[in-house]
C-alpha cells in the first residue's frame, strides 16, 4: 500500500516543482533580425545591422561574439555583464561596445528593450558562441 501511495505524490511533487521552476525561468530576447549584411571589400568579413527585442527581463545568456559589436539602445534599458569588467546599465539614447570573444550576457530591464547591433563576422562561420559559466 504505501508504494501506490508513493508514487502519486511523487508524481504530484515533480508537477509542483515544475511550475515553480517555470515561474522562475528567465526569459530569452527574441533572436536578431537582420537588417543588411555587406562585404567588407579586401577582406573575408562582413558587416551586419540587426534589430534586437528583448521582453521585460529578457537575456541573452551568456555567450561571447566571434567579431566586435557595436550597440544602441533605442528603447528601454540594457544591463550589460562582461566578464572582468563591471556590470553597466545603457538606458534609451546609449550605446555600448564589445570586443571580439568578449564573454557577456546582455539583459534587458523591467520593460523591456530595443537594440539596433552591428557587428563584424566572418560569412558562413557562427557569430555567437554560447559560453559555459
Amino acid at each position: 500500500m504505501k508504494s501506490r501511495l508513493s508514487v502519486p505524490v511523487f508524481l504530484g511533487a515533480l508537477i509542483a516543482m515544475q511550475f515553480a521552476t517555470a515561474a522562475y525561468a528567465i526569459p530569452l530576447a527574441k533572436e536578431t533580425q537582420v537588417l543588411e549584411r555587406v562585404e567588407v571589400n579586401g577582406t573575408n568579413r562582413e558587416m551586419g545591422m540587426g534589430v534586437s527585442e528583448f521582453p521585460p527581463d529578457a537575456e541573452k545568456p551568456r555567450h561571447l561574439a566571434t567579431g566586435p559589436e557595436v550597440c544602441y539602445v533605442m528603447r528601454g534599458e540594457i544591463i550589460l555583464q562582461v566578464d572582468g569588467q563591471p556590470v553597466k546599465v545603457i538606458r534609451a539614447g546609449g550605446s555600448f561596445q564589445i570586443p571580439a570573444n568578449a564573454v557577456h550576457v546582455t539583459k534587458a530591464g523591467r520593460a523591456g528593450a530595443t537594440v539596433i547591433a552591428t557587428w563584424v563576422s566572418t560569412p558562413g562561420k557562427p557569430f555567437n558562441v554560447s559560453a559555459p559559466r
